[in-house]
């Protein structure tokens, strides 16, 4: 009975002790705290991916700008001779030529162009969401991997004071040598799982540093413990508010949205184009007859090109149909919005209720069972295979809390992507 009693605490109790443990790893780990917030803003701060975005929207900053510049007008200088019989006449002719675009063609490119950098603007936020998301996921898996990891430690110093026992109890007799190899081999199993945690803590590290911009000294990351435990708990908001605010605030569906008005207006740019767009010269003209005498005045003239072979067809077809693909992104964009939110709603409230109903129910008492186990392993109150189990069901309790902790946290961080909310 008091066997079972320990097994059944160490499955319960492990499993909604990740908080405190969380806590107690984090005293023991050296350096100075990394907080949620603290990482975020140095990702944010260090990720090339934003600076590139930044330097896109400055791009595009740029070309509406220039969209609504006038074309330069062109200055010309031109001389006409003749000469027969050995007299010359001369003519030194200087004009200035201005196009006057009359079809609004300058304001449809600026249009085309604002709605582009406005585009722009709106993938520079949703890069950094991204950002944001992308280290909190790897913040909420380094805390997962650092936890494994120090429950494969705990383990193996359990194990290590089981095998003296075994070995003292070898000796005296009370215990058969098929015990003590059976403990040698788990001993061994859980050696090899204790390296496989340190790996993953150490890839999940080094993951969060890059991402941080400690890239130059990836253990820095390492010697700082992660203090943030970022408690599970269920929204308050129904799906449909958040789908309405997803929709609405969603900064990759605005992009979309700006690209489709972008590629609308290229449309009356390309028609715009279609009417001709008359060039005005003005200038003056000296001539020198042959008699000696001089002669001056102006000139004066208009060029309009003639649309007889280039109607501009095929470019408004092209604009045509980018507009329309653009309008089907949209509508995709909108509908997979719809589907993202709804999806990643579901998994976080489930999580979250789970996660909350385990820490309402279960006291954190899981440390205190496994070292109950061990104790009366240690005076032989306990077989080996039952305190094997006790071992296991903590082990595995604990690192499926936690594994569900990581993935509630991904959600969450994933709903604040999709709506724009703050929810850490």
């Amino acid at each position: 009975m008091f066997t079972r009693m320990i097994v059944i605490g160490l499955a319960l109790a492990g499993r909604c002790a990740v908080v405190p443990a969380i806590q107690a790893q984090s005293e023991v780990t050296p350096g100075s705290p990394l907080t949620l917030a603290e990482a975020r803003a140095r990702a944010l701060e260090a990720s090339p991916e934003l600076r590139g975005a930044r330097e896109a929207m400055a791009a595009a900053a740029g070309r509406a700008r220039q969209a609504g510049a006038w074309s330069n007008p062109t200055l010309t200088f031109s001389r006409e001779q003749t000469s027969r019989a050995g007299e010359t006449n001369s003519q030194n002719i200087l004009s200035l030529d201005q196009p006057i675009e009359i079809g609004g063609q300058r304001g449809a490119r600026r249009q085309v162009a604002t709605l582009e950098a406005e585009a722009a603007k709106a993938r520079l936020v949703a890069t950094s969401a991204g950002v944001s998301y992308e280290v909190t996921r790897v913040y909420a898996m380094a805390v997962a991997a650092t936890r494994r990891a120090t429950l494969a430690d705990e383990a193996a110093q359990a194990f290590g004071t089981a095998k003296r026992v075994s070995r003292a109890r070898l000796v005296g007799g009370d215990v058969s040598g098929y015990e003590h190899r059976r403990l040698l081999l788990e001993a061994a199993r859980y050696a090899s799982l204790r390296s496989s945690a340190l790996l993953a803590r150490d890839s999940a590290l080094r993951t969060l540093s890059l991402l941080i911009g400690d890239s130059a000294h990836t253990r820095a990351t390492g010697d700082r413990s992660l203090t943030d435990t970022l408690n599970p708990a269920p929204l308050s908001q129904p799906v449909d508010s958040l789908v309405a605010l997803g929709l609405r605030a969603r900064s990759e569906l605005k992009a979309d949205q700006l690209d489709a008005q972008a590629a609308a207006a290229n449309v009356r740019a390309a028609r715009a184009a279609r009417i001709p767009t008359p060039t005005l010269s003005g200038g003056f003209k000296g001539e020198r007859l042959a008699t000696g005498e001089s002669l001056g005045g102006f000139v004066a003239g208009v060029s309009l090109p003639l649309p007889l072979w280039d109607r501009r067809g095929g470019a408004i077809a092209e604009a045509q149909g980018e507009a329309g693909q653009r309008a089907a992104a949209l509508d995709l964009r909108r509908r997979e919005t719809v589907r993202e939110i709804e999806d990643v709603y579901a998994a976080h409230q489930a999580l979250g209720q789970q996660l909350s109903e385990l820490n309402a129910q279960l006291g954190g008492e899981a440390l205190k069972a496994r070292k109950s186990a061990e104790t009366a392993y240690s005076e032989g109150e306990i077989s080996l295979l039952e305190w094997l189990d006790s071992v296991r069901a903590y082990q595995e309790a604990e690192a499926a809390y936690i594994t569900l902790w990581s993935e509630h946290v991904t959600r969450r961080a994933a709903l604040e992507r999709l709506t724009g909310l703050t929810l850490f």
